[in-house]
Protein backbone atom coordinates (compact mmCIF):
# COMPACT_ATOMS: atom_id res chain seq x y z
CA UNK A 1 0.00 0.00 0.00
CA UNK A 2 2.91 2.78 0.42
CA UNK A 3 4.76 1.78 -1.86
CA UNK A 4 1.50 2.39 -4.24
CA UNK A 5 0.70 5.37 -2.08
CA UNK A 6 4.43 6.39 -3.49
CA UNK A 7 3.76 5.88 -6.93
CA UNK A 8 0.83 7.52 -7.25
CA UNK A 9 2.64 10.63 -5.43
CA UNK A 10 5.16 10.63 -7.73
CA UNK A 11 2.95 10.69 -10.83
CA UNK A 12 0.57 13.56 -9.68
CA UNK A 13 4.02 15.58 -8.84
CA UNK A 14 4.91 15.06 -12.52
CA UNK A 15 2.00 17.26 -13.76
CA UNK A 16 2.59 20.22 -14.50
CA UNK A 17 -0.33 21.94 -12.41
CA UNK A 18 1.24 20.46 -9.02
CA UNK A 19 4.88 20.47 -9.75
CA UNK A 20 4.96 24.35 -8.83
CA UNK A 21 9.17 24.09 -8.77
CA UNK A 22 11.11 21.35 -11.44
CA UNK A 23 12.85 18.82 -8.91
CA UNK A 24 16.50 18.48 -9.61
CA UNK A 25 17.39 14.88 -10.05
CA UNK A 26 19.97 15.07 -6.69
CA UNK A 27 16.93 16.35 -4.71
CA UNK A 28 14.32 13.60 -5.75
CA UNK A 29 17.52 11.06 -5.12
CA UNK A 30 17.87 12.74 -1.42
CA UNK A 31 14.19 12.88 -0.71
CA UNK A 32 13.34 9.33 -1.58
CA UNK A 33 16.37 7.89 0.23
CA UNK A 34 14.68 9.92 3.33
CA UNK A 35 11.64 8.98 3.15
CA UNK A 36 12.47 4.75 2.74
CA UNK A 37 15.24 5.58 6.08
CA UNK A 38 12.43 7.34 8.34
CA UNK A 39 9.73 4.95 6.94
CA UNK A 40 12.25 1.54 8.30
CA UNK A 41 13.72 3.20 11.38
CA UNK A 42 11.26 5.96 12.66
CA UNK A 43 8.02 3.79 12.34
CA UNK A 44 9.18 1.14 14.52
CA UNK A 45 9.95 0.55 18.09
CA UNK A 46 12.03 1.73 19.63
CA UNK A 47 12.03 5.21 17.78
CA UNK A 48 8.25 5.11 16.86
CA UNK A 49 7.03 5.79 20.70
CA UNK A 50 8.96 9.21 21.60
CA UNK A 51 8.07 10.30 18.13
CA UNK A 52 4.48 10.32 18.60
CA UNK A 53 4.88 11.69 22.28
CA UNK A 54 6.13 14.48 21.40
CA UNK A 55 3.92 15.08 18.69
CA UNK A 56 0.67 14.61 20.82
CA UNK A 57 2.55 16.50 23.45
CA UNK A 58 2.37 19.72 21.20
CA UNK A 59 -1.14 18.69 19.94
CA UNK A 60 -2.04 19.22 23.69
CA UNK A 61 -0.35 22.40 23.74
CA UNK A 62 -2.24 24.06 21.13
CA UNK A 63 -5.48 22.85 22.21
CA UNK A 64 -5.07 24.40 25.60
CA UNK A 65 -3.49 27.27 24.32
CA UNK A 66 -6.25 28.13 21.35
CA UNK A 67 -9.57 26.73 23.21
CA UNK A 68 -9.56 23.47 20.78
CA UNK A 69 -9.52 25.99 18.25
CA UNK A 70 -6.50 25.47 15.94
CA UNK A 71 -4.14 28.05 14.23
CA UNK A 72 -6.06 26.95 11.21
CA UNK A 73 -8.85 24.43 10.40
CA UNK A 74 -6.68 22.49 8.36
CA UNK A 75 -5.07 21.66 11.45
CA UNK A 76 -7.85 21.68 13.68
CA UNK A 77 -9.33 18.54 11.93
CA UNK A 78 -6.12 16.61 12.11
CA UNK A 79 -5.54 17.59 15.50
CA UNK A 80 -9.23 16.23 16.50
CA UNK A 81 -8.01 13.30 14.44
CA UNK A 82 -5.04 12.47 16.28
CA UNK A 83 -6.66 13.05 19.38
CA UNK A 84 -9.45 10.13 18.44
CA UNK A 85 -6.81 7.73 17.64
CA UNK A 86 -4.76 8.22 21.03
CA UNK A 87 -8.40 8.14 22.90
CA UNK A 88 -11.67 7.79 21.23
CA UNK A 89 -13.18 8.56 25.24
CA UNK A 90 -10.40 10.94 26.05
CA UNK A 91 -11.58 14.28 27.35
CA UNK A 92 -9.49 16.21 24.25
CA UNK A 93 -11.22 14.31 21.34
CA UNK A 94 -14.63 15.44 23.05
CA UNK A 95 -13.60 19.19 23.32
CA UNK A 96 -12.83 18.98 19.33
CA UNK A 97 -16.52 17.31 18.71
CA UNK A 98 -17.63 20.14 20.10
CA UNK A 99 -15.84 22.78 18.54
CA UNK A 100 -16.94 21.33 14.95
CA UNK A 101 -20.40 23.91 14.92
CA UNK A 102 -17.96 26.75 14.94
CA UNK A 103 -16.39 25.94 11.67
CA UNK A 104 -18.23 23.35 9.19
CA UNK A 105 -21.95 24.50 8.53
CA UNK A 106 -24.69 23.67 6.31
CA UNK A 107 -25.54 26.14 3.76
CA UNK A 108 -27.91 26.85 0.41
CA UNK A 109 -25.60 25.23 -1.73
CA UNK A 110 -23.78 22.61 0.64
CA UNK A 111 -22.01 22.18 3.40
CA UNK A 112 -18.82 24.19 4.37
CA UNK A 113 -15.92 24.53 5.99
CA UNK A 114 -14.37 27.57 7.25
CA UNK A 115 -10.72 28.78 8.09
CA UNK A 116 -11.48 30.11 11.29
CA UNK A 117 -14.93 29.65 13.67
CA UNK A 118 -16.04 33.48 12.63
CA UNK A 119 -16.94 32.65 8.68
CA UNK A 120 -20.88 31.97 9.41
CA UNK A 121 -21.51 35.29 11.51
CA UNK A 122 -19.84 37.02 8.64
CA UNK A 123 -21.78 35.56 6.48
CA UNK A 124 -24.85 37.01 8.77
CA UNK A 125 -23.19 40.12 8.88
CA UNK A 126 -23.44 40.66 4.84
CA UNK A 127 -26.99 39.72 4.77
CA UNK A 128 -27.66 42.38 8.18
CA UNK A 129 -25.68 44.74 6.08
CA UNK A 130 -27.96 44.55 2.66
CA UNK A 131 -31.16 44.18 4.69
CA UNK A 132 -30.86 45.82 8.21
CA UNK A 133 -28.27 48.94 7.72
CA UNK A 134 -24.68 49.11 8.95
CA UNK A 135 -26.16 48.87 12.67
CA UNK A 136 -27.12 45.36 12.64
CA UNK A 137 -24.24 44.62 10.48
CA UNK A 138 -22.04 45.30 13.15
CA UNK A 139 -23.92 43.34 16.01
CA UNK A 140 -23.47 39.82 13.77
CA UNK A 141 -19.77 40.45 13.19
CA UNK A 142 -17.63 38.17 15.84
CA UNK A 143 -14.07 39.07 14.40
CA UNK A 144 -11.95 41.45 14.97
CA UNK A 145 -10.04 42.14 11.42
CA UNK A 146 -13.52 42.55 10.49
CA UNK A 147 -14.70 44.82 13.27
CA UNK A 148 -11.61 46.89 12.91
CA UNK A 149 -12.13 47.60 9.43
CA UNK A 150 -15.55 48.52 9.93
CA UNK A 151 -15.11 50.56 12.83
CA UNK A 152 -12.35 52.73 10.84
CA UNK A 153 -15.23 52.64 7.30
CA UNK A 154 -17.57 54.42 9.66
CA UNK A 155 -15.10 56.82 11.01
CA UNK A 156 -14.26 58.12 7.56
CA UNK A 157 -17.91 58.41 6.64
CA UNK A 158 -17.71 61.35 9.57
CA UNK A 159 -21.00 59.94 10.43
CA UNK A 160 -20.04 59.57 14.27
CA UNK A 161 -23.00 61.73 15.87
CA UNK A 162 -25.70 59.49 14.04
CA UNK A 163 -23.89 56.15 15.22
CA UNK A 164 -22.02 56.33 18.31
CA UNK A 165 -24.08 53.60 19.66
CA UNK A 166 -22.70 51.44 16.56
CA UNK A 167 -19.03 53.13 17.60
CA UNK A 168 -19.35 51.92 21.16
CA UNK A 169 -20.64 48.00 20.47
CA UNK A 170 -17.70 47.59 17.98
CA UNK A 171 -14.98 49.09 20.49
CA UNK A 172 -15.96 47.21 23.37
CA UNK A 173 -16.00 43.87 21.30
CA UNK A 174 -12.37 45.03 20.17
CA UNK A 175 -11.18 45.68 23.69
CA UNK A 176 -12.45 42.34 25.07
CA UNK A 177 -11.34 40.78 21.83
CA UNK A 178 -7.23 41.61 23.22
CA UNK A 179 -5.16 38.65 24.20
CA UNK A 180 -4.42 38.80 28.18
CA UNK A 181 -1.65 36.57 28.48
CA UNK A 182 0.93 35.03 26.32
CA UNK A 183 1.08 31.19 26.42
CA UNK A 184 1.29 28.64 29.13
CA UNK A 185 4.99 27.23 30.36
CA UNK A 186 7.96 27.44 27.84
CA UNK A 187 5.84 28.91 25.08
CA UNK A 188 9.21 29.42 22.67
CA UNK A 189 10.11 25.83 23.60
CA UNK A 190 6.83 24.72 22.18
CA UNK A 191 7.84 27.28 18.86
CA UNK A 192 5.36 30.15 20.33
CA UNK A 193 5.79 34.27 20.21
CA UNK A 194 4.91 36.14 23.08
CA UNK A 195 0.77 37.21 22.45
CA UNK A 196 0.01 39.38 25.06
CA UNK A 197 -1.19 42.92 24.31
CA UNK A 198 -1.81 41.58 20.77
CA UNK A 199 -5.14 41.07 18.53
CA UNK A 200 -5.81 37.53 16.68
CA UNK A 201 -8.10 36.75 13.22
CA UNK A 202 -11.33 35.97 15.24
CA UNK A 203 -11.11 36.67 19.12
CA UNK A 204 -9.24 35.28 22.30
CA UNK A 205 -9.71 31.65 21.20
CA UNK A 206 -7.80 31.63 18.49
CA UNK A 207 -4.73 32.75 20.57
CA UNK A 208 -2.25 33.20 17.93
CA UNK A 209 -1.45 37.06 17.46
CA UNK A 210 -1.47 38.52 14.07
CA UNK A 211 0.88 41.71 13.44
CA UNK A 212 -1.99 43.38 11.37
CA UNK A 213 -4.98 42.57 13.26
CA UNK A 214 -2.85 44.23 16.21
CA UNK A 215 -2.37 47.14 14.24
CA UNK A 216 -5.85 47.05 13.64
CA UNK A 217 -7.07 46.80 16.73
CA UNK A 218 -5.29 50.08 17.79
CA UNK A 219 -6.40 52.01 14.73
CA UNK A 220 -9.70 53.12 15.93
CA UNK A 221 -9.74 56.43 17.87
CA UNK A 222 -11.32 55.93 21.25
CA UNK A 223 -14.32 58.44 20.66
CA UNK A 224 -17.11 56.39 22.73
CA UNK A 225 -16.70 53.84 25.47
CA UNK A 226 -13.73 52.67 27.89
CA UNK A 227 -10.41 53.71 27.34
CA UNK A 228 -7.83 51.42 27.03
CA UNK A 229 -5.37 51.17 29.90
CA UNK A 230 -1.76 52.37 29.05
CA UNK A 231 -0.60 48.76 30.39
CA UNK A 232 -2.32 46.79 27.62
CA UNK A 233 -1.37 49.79 25.07
CA UNK A 234 2.27 49.22 25.88
CA UNK A 235 1.97 45.30 25.48
CA UNK A 236 0.29 45.67 22.03
CA UNK A 237 3.21 48.13 20.63
CA UNK A 238 5.53 45.54 21.79
CA UNK A 239 4.12 43.14 20.12
CA UNK A 240 4.17 45.00 16.80
CA UNK A 241 8.00 45.99 17.43
CA UNK A 242 9.17 42.54 18.34
CA UNK A 243 7.76 40.95 14.61
CA UNK A 244 9.71 43.88 12.88
CA UNK A 245 12.62 42.57 10.92
CA UNK A 246 15.81 44.00 10.68
CA UNK A 247 14.59 45.43 6.90
CA UNK A 248 11.94 47.23 8.16
CA UNK A 249 9.38 44.95 7.32
CA UNK A 250 6.91 43.27 9.76
CA UNK A 251 6.05 39.24 9.60
CA UNK A 252 2.70 38.28 10.29
CA UNK A 253 3.05 35.92 13.21
CA UNK A 254 6.57 35.08 14.38
CA UNK A 255 9.34 37.31 13.99
CA UNK A 256 11.16 36.46 10.22
CA UNK A 257 12.39 38.66 7.60
CA UNK A 258 10.85 40.74 4.33
CA UNK A 259 13.07 40.84 1.22
CA UNK A 260 11.56 44.03 0.41
CA UNK A 261 9.86 47.10 1.92
CA UNK A 262 6.82 48.65 2.30
CA UNK A 263 6.37 51.65 -0.20
CA UNK A 264 3.96 54.17 -0.61
CA UNK A 265 3.31 56.76 -3.52
CA UNK A 266 1.82 59.45 -4.69
CA UNK A 267 -1.13 59.32 -7.45
CA UNK A 268 -2.56 61.34 -9.84
CA UNK A 269 -6.03 62.34 -9.11
CA UNK A 270 -7.44 61.24 -12.43
CA UNK A 271 -7.42 57.51 -11.97
CA UNK A 272 -8.78 57.93 -8.57
CA UNK A 273 -11.67 59.69 -9.83
CA UNK A 274 -12.13 56.80 -12.72
CA UNK A 275 -11.85 53.79 -9.44
CA UNK A 276 -15.10 55.81 -7.74
CA UNK A 277 -17.02 55.82 -10.85
CA UNK A 278 -16.47 52.30 -10.88
CA UNK A 279 -17.19 51.36 -7.39
CA UNK A 280 -20.42 53.72 -7.50
CA UNK A 281 -21.70 52.60 -10.77
CA UNK A 282 -21.04 49.09 -9.81
CA UNK A 283 -23.38 49.17 -6.58
CA UNK A 284 -26.57 47.44 -7.16
CA UNK A 285 -29.83 48.99 -6.35
CA UNK A 286 -29.75 47.61 -2.88
CA UNK A 287 -26.92 49.02 -1.67
CA UNK A 288 -25.25 45.85 -2.03
CA UNK A 289 -21.86 45.40 -4.21
CA UNK A 290 -20.91 42.05 -6.39
CA UNK A 291 -19.79 39.18 -5.17
CA UNK A 292 -16.13 39.40 -6.92
CA UNK A 293 -14.61 36.29 -8.48
CA UNK A 294 -11.71 34.64 -6.33
CA UNK A 295 -8.76 35.47 -8.33
CA UNK A 296 -5.98 34.72 -5.69
CA UNK A 297 -5.06 31.51 -3.39
CA UNK A 298 -3.14 31.05 -0.04
CA UNK A 299 -0.19 28.87 -0.35
CA UNK A 300 -0.88 27.91 -4.24
CA UNK A 301 -3.57 25.67 -3.29
CA UNK A 302 -6.19 27.03 -0.80
CA UNK A 303 -8.80 30.07 -1.95
CA UNK A 304 -9.66 32.37 0.47
CA UNK A 305 -13.53 34.66 0.66
CA UNK A 306 -13.84 37.17 2.70
CA UNK A 307 -17.39 38.05 2.44
CA UNK A 308 -17.62 41.30 4.06
CA UNK A 309 -14.83 43.11 2.21
CA UNK A 310 -16.91 43.45 -1.13
CA UNK A 311 -18.95 45.95 1.31
CA UNK A 312 -16.14 47.54 3.55
CA UNK A 313 -13.58 47.83 1.00
CA UNK A 314 -15.80 50.03 -1.60
CA UNK A 315 -17.54 51.93 1.37
CA UNK A 316 -14.10 53.06 2.95
CA UNK A 317 -12.63 53.83 -0.52
CA UNK A 318 -15.48 56.13 -1.41
CA UNK A 319 -14.81 57.21 2.74
CA UNK A 320 -11.57 58.50 1.40
CA UNK A 321 -12.40 59.48 -1.68
CA UNK A 322 -14.97 62.26 -0.72
CA UNK A 323 -13.16 63.30 2.24
CA UNK A 324 -10.40 64.06 -0.10
CA UNK A 325 -12.44 65.95 -2.95
CA UNK A 326 -13.90 67.73 0.03
CA UNK A 327 -10.40 68.86 1.34
CA UNK A 328 -9.41 70.06 -2.27
CA UNK A 329 -12.39 72.01 -2.30
CA UNK A 330 -11.52 73.72 1.03
CA UNK A 331 -7.64 74.31 -0.45
CA UNK A 332 -9.33 75.98 -3.41
CA UNK A 333 -11.49 78.15 -1.77
CA UNK A 334 -9.13 79.65 -0.08
CA UNK A 335 -6.40 80.51 -2.83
Amino acid sequence: MKGSFKAQLSQLNKLYVDLYYPHPLLQDLMWDNLYLCSELILTRWPFNKPALEVTMKHIHYEDENCSIHFHWVCGEVLCMLECWVEDPNGDYFKEHIARIPDYIWVAEDGMKKQVFNWFESMLLALSCLTAFGIVECLRALVVEWDIGFVLQVLLACNMTDEIGPTLEKGHEFVLESQVEDNPSGDFKTMHHHISKGSWTFSDQDHGWQVSDCTAEGLEPPEIVGAKMEPEWLFDSVNIILSLQSKNGGLSAWKPAGFSEWLESMKRDPTPLHGAANLLINSQMEDGDFPQQEITGVFLRNCMLHYATFRNTCPLWALAYYINGCHSLVVQSSRT
